[in-house]
């Protein structure tokens, strides 16, 4: 049976907004596929076999460049069929991926709807994409349309997604021993890193932007997927998984009891009191992941809009480790009005919160949010900043200008953060070796090494899983 779309993305797990239009479309009837370009040895042979209605594109915004290589070679050996490409990459930069990439049309909503409303346009003999909310087009002379944001999506306890869509065709994937599962959609707060705070605005007047599942929907999700590929350890992996004390309470008094295995989940440094570290850990907690950002205060509260205090964040770290709960903290380097001494703060409170994991990534400033728009006022990126100057991994470059000297020594606290963090000894002994920047080669395969053994520590999985896992996700790096 010919599937009504075909969806495409990069890198190989499940991503949870295909995941959701999937289900949705299983559920009214419609046929859909799953193809991981990481994965595929020839992508355009496969589409050609099976021969999709409509080709969907899902991707995040350093994948702008991918978007337009992939789109420009669908499109010239299958030009009858349309491409849509989604995401919230789309949400924020319809326009642009319209009049650079070889689509057709662009998602700027939810897309459960408006896919479904594309598919039954597509069955006209003529398509009008002007009466669908949630869509850019261009028409037949060139124009692009922009019709107006489609209602954001509530949950339906009715449609649980199901991940087969994966894993009958990429069986590997459901082989991992830490899946990832999402209760809810959104986040509270409006770091200006982010792009949270801009979907607030312009989803302000289509429905409610906090969404979570009910607890029984969930634990449905969990139960059916676990029954079929039994899961070692779950990650819930929502922008914030503990912000509904009362939902969290209920879900883990079932989970504990129905389920029973050990998890992962994100929190906020200030959402932490020791209650919630103690439900966490009796439920099975093992991990919670949540964001320093920086170790210097003023940073983070007035450039990066997170008003949480060192001292937050220190009690948290230190609660959840009396609880025996792993931490794994989010850091950023070279950002706006960082030194050097800022970036060794960093590494300082990390060890004050006596972090578990430390994840370490460049700032990458997204076009249009608030803090690219600081940026650019600071002179740290040219006026004309575009998704064209993206890089594509946060990991590895910082394209902000900041003296050369500098830097390459904040960078060298990145590469070298995770030991120095993991043993505090060589942060007092040796810190001073990030001003060597003639040592930056060494210490750019000492990160990389660094981000195999967190990877392989945090899931407690071999050396041989962990290659396999880093050669699939290896250009994510």
């Amino acid at each position: 049976m010919r599937p009504d779309i075909v969806f495409i993305q990069q890198y190989a797990v499940p991503y949870f907004g295909v995941l959701s239009i999937t289900s949705h479309l299983s559920y009214r009837g419609y046929k859909a596929e799953v193809l991981i370009e990481s994965l595929e040895e020839d992508i355009i042979g496969k589409l050609k076999q099976l021969q999709p209605k409509l080709i969907g594109i899902s991707l995040m915004s350093p994948e702008h460049k991918w978007l337009i290589n992939l789109s420009q070679s669908i499109h010239q050996s299958l030009p009858e069929i349309p491409i849509i490409a989604g995401g919230v990459h789309g949400i924020f930069y319809p326009e642009q991926i319209i009049s650079q990439a070889s689509v057709d049309l662009v998602c700027h909503s939810d897309g459960e709807d408006v896919i479904i409303n594309v598919i039954k346009q597509l069955n006209n003999e003529i398509s009008d994409w002007s009466s669908i909310s949630g869509l850019s087009y261009k028409t037949d002379d060139d124009e692009i349309r922009t019709t107006q944001r489609a209602d954001l999506v509530p949950f339906d306890d009715n449609i649980i997604a199901d991940r087969n869509i994966y894993y009958n065709r990429y069986p590997q994937l459901a082989k991992d021993k830490v899946q990832r599962f999402f209760s809810s959609r959104g986040c509270h707060f409006r770091c200006s890193f982010c792009y949270n705070s801009n979907i607030h605005d312009v989803f302000k007047e289509k429905g409610k932007y906090i969404r979570q599942k009910s607890v029984r929907s969930f634990i449905q999700e969990i139960t059916s997927e676990h029954d079929r590929y039994p899961i070692d350890c779950f990650f819930f992996s929502d922008d914030l998984f503990t912000f509904d004390k009362k939902w969290l309470k209920e879900f883990l008094d079932i989970y504990k009891e129905r389920v029973g295995r050990p998890f992962w989940c994100t929190t906020r440094a200030n959402t932490i009191d020791e209650n919630t570290a103690r439900m966490l850990a009796e439920a099975g907690c093992i991990t919670a992941s949540f964001g320093i950002e920086t170790g210097n205060y003023n940073i983070r509260k007035n450039v990066l809009k997170k008003n949480i205090t060192d001292e937050k964040i220190i009690r948290c770290g230190n609660l959840l480790h009396d609880y025996g709960i792993n931490t794994q903290t989010a850091n950023m380097f070279c950002l706006p009005d960082e030194t050097v001494e800022d970036a060794l703060r960093t590494i300082d409170i990390n060890i004050k919160a006596k972090t578990s994991y430390a994840f370490t990534a460049l700032f990458m400033p997204f076009p249009n949010t608030a803090l690219c728009n600081y940026c650019i006022e600071k002179g740290l990126l040219k006026p004309d900043y575009s998704l064209n100057d993206l890089p594509t991994s946060f990991l590895i470059t910082s394209i902000l200008d900041i003296p050369k000297r500098q830097k390459e020594s904040i960078k060298n606290v990145h590469r070298l953060a995770f030991f120095f963090i993991k043993w505090p000894w060589l942060f007092r002994l040796f810190k001073k070796v990030v001003y060597l920047n003639l040592l930056s080669p060494l210490f750019h395969y000492i990160f990389l090494f660094a981000t195999v053994l967190r990877h392989k520590e945090e899931r407690g999985i071999s050396w041989w899983a962990t290659i396999r896992y880093a050669w699939r996700l290896r250009k994510s790096i």
